[in-house]
Parts: C-alpha cells; sequence; structure tokens
C-alpha cells in the first residue's frame, strides 16, 4: 500500500455546518479508521489494518481524525515521511525523511460532499506548515491521486508533476506536490512593503483579521515564503506602522501580491513596497 489519496469527498458543495474536531487517533480508533479506509477504495488500494496500526504507532504526528462534536470519527488523513517518490519507500516511516507522503485522505459517506475533505486538508496543511517552520525540514507534501481528484488537490494548493510510473490498482496515478519552504529560492529576490494606517483603528480592525486570514492562506496554501507584522516602541506600544517581507521572482510579481492585501483593498493604509539587498547577513524566516 503507498501513498494514494483518492480524496472521497470529492465536489465539495459547502461546509458542513457540523462542529468539527481534529485529534490524533489512539490505537483503539484504527478499527474505526480501518472500516472507514474500506468503504471508501477498492479492495486491491484500501489500506490494510496493519499498515493503519503502524502508521499511528510509528508517524502519530501525521495522521489526523476529523471528529464531529459527540466524537465520533468522520474521516481521517494519514501520511508517513521518506526520502524518495518510490513505492518501495512507502511501507516505513523515516522521522527524518525531507518528503511527507499523504496516503488516505477519507470521509464517512454520509459526511461527504459537504466540504468535509477540504477543511480536513486545510487543517493537515497547516499542520505540516507549522512542523516545518518548527525545524522539522520537510520540504514537500507528496501524494498520487487519479485524474478526476486533480482539480480538488490543485485547489487545496497541490501541483500536478506527471504520470506515475507506480501501479497501484488498475487505474493511471498522477504525482502531485506541495512544496513547503521557510526561505526563498534561488531566482527570488526579497521585497519590504511599510505601511501606515490612514483610518481610524476601529475602522481598520475587520480587515486586519481579514489580512490575518490572507497571509495564512498565501503561508500554508500557496507556500509563499512571507511574514508580516507591525513596529512598536520601547514600551511595546504600537504606532510604527506595519512592515512585510515577501520573497518573488520581480518586482511586478511582488506589486500583484501585495494588491490583494485586504488592508490595500479597503484603503486603510498608505504604503509602500520597495526592493531588498541583503548588504551583511540574509533574511530567513518561520
Amino acid at each position: 500500500h503507498l501513498f494514494k489519496a483518492t480524496n472521497k469527498d470529492d465536489n465539495d458543495k459547502e461546509l458542513s455546518s457540523v462542529p468539527l474536531i481534529y485529534r490524533s487517533p489512539t490505537s483503539s480508533d484504527i478499527l474505526q479508521c480501518y472500516e472507514i479506509e474500506k468503504s471508501s477504495y477498492p479492495s486491491n488500494e484500501a489500506a490494510s489494518l496493519s499498515s493503519l496500526q503502524y502508521r499511528q504507532e510509528n508517524a502519530l504526528q501525521y495522521f489526523q481524525l476529523c471528529c464531529c462534536s459527540d466524537n465520533k470519527i468522520i474521516g481521517f488523513i494519514c501520511g508517513t515521511r521518506t526520502n524518495n517518490f518510490r513505492e518501495e519507500c512507502m511501507t516505513t516511516h523515516d522521522p527524518l525523511g525531507s518528503l511527507l507522503a499523504i496516503h488516505s485522505v477519507v470521509v464517512t459517506q454520509e459526511y461527504r460532499r459537504q466540504g468535509v475533505a477540504t477543511e480536513m486538508m486545510k487543517q493537515y496543511l497547516e499542520h505540516a506548515q507549522q512542523r516545518q517552520n518548527d525545524n522539522n525540514n520537510i520540504s514537500s507534501i507528496i501524494l498520487l491521486a487519479k485524474e478526476n481528484l486533480l482539480g480538488f488537490y490543485v485547489k487545496c494548493g497541490f501541483r500536478v508533476n506527471c504520470p506515475s510510473p507506480i501501479m497501484h490498482g488498475d487505474d493511471l496515478w498522477y504525482e502531485l506536490e506541495k512544496v513547503i519552504r521557510c526561505k526563498k529560492e534561488e531566482t527570488e529576490s526579497w521585497f519590504c512593503k511599510t505601511e501606515q494606517f490612514k483610518r481610524p483603528y476601529l475602522e481598520v480592525k475587520p480587515y486586519l483579521e481579514e489580512h490575518k486570514e490572507w497571509m495564512v492562506r498565501l503561508r500554508n496554501q500557496e507556500g509563499r515564503c512571507i511574514t508580516s507584522g507591525y513596529r512598536v516602541d520601547n514600551q511595546g506600544k504600537p504606532g510604527g506602522g506595519g512592515l512585510m517581507f515577501l520573497a518573488a521572482k520581480n518586482y511586478e510579481e511582488a506589486l500583484s501580491i501585495v494588491l490583494q492585501d485586504p488592508l490595500i483593498v479597503n484603503d486603510c493604509v498608505e504604503w509602500t513596497l520597495n526592493g531588498w539587498n541583503s548588504q551583511i547577513g540574509d533574511i530567513e524566516l518561520r
């Protein structure tokens, strides 16, 4: 069994109104996970009970359950770390592997087509990004998917690399990847945006929350190397204005990103965008 990710909640139509709770599985949860797995995949693609037990025991931090308010399991995502995108590397977990391979993305029949899989994946990717920020050295998240689900994973921030030579079941699979990074690429440069409020704080406040959500989306779903905050005085009081650093291929790309900032879209700030040339040392984001 390998890193197939045949999502059984494709074509999500609207987010379920049921509050979703995320947690790691205990050993007593695995049998129920296995039943969900069996009902979600063809028999020649489903993970075995022993495979799920292995992942719970050895890669617990990459095994995420999605539960409703009564703690009923309604879906899960699980993965392991490896250093190679090869079938033979997927039966074990390498805690130091640079690739996080997703094996299963499943939702029970009752909760499919309600946006649950999308929310599960969002939470899973944010968790993986946080582990990268904590110096866990995950460079990419990888998976295999069938053609009918490529659109779903692209919406989640993955790119389609190529048809996979790996044979699993009867259908053609595609290799997908989402790069996770904290350093700019060699083809990119640093840019710096400074800003000052031009409207009263209470008018700006709602757009600050939108700004934060936008930043999280850029970092976790689009893989952007970007950070923002605000300057304070010697007593920690704000008033110095906002500051953003981002990596982009050129000024035009940086400007196109900055112009999406809700604070700019809603005319909350006076701002300036400049390139940044490091003279001593360099910038690294977490």
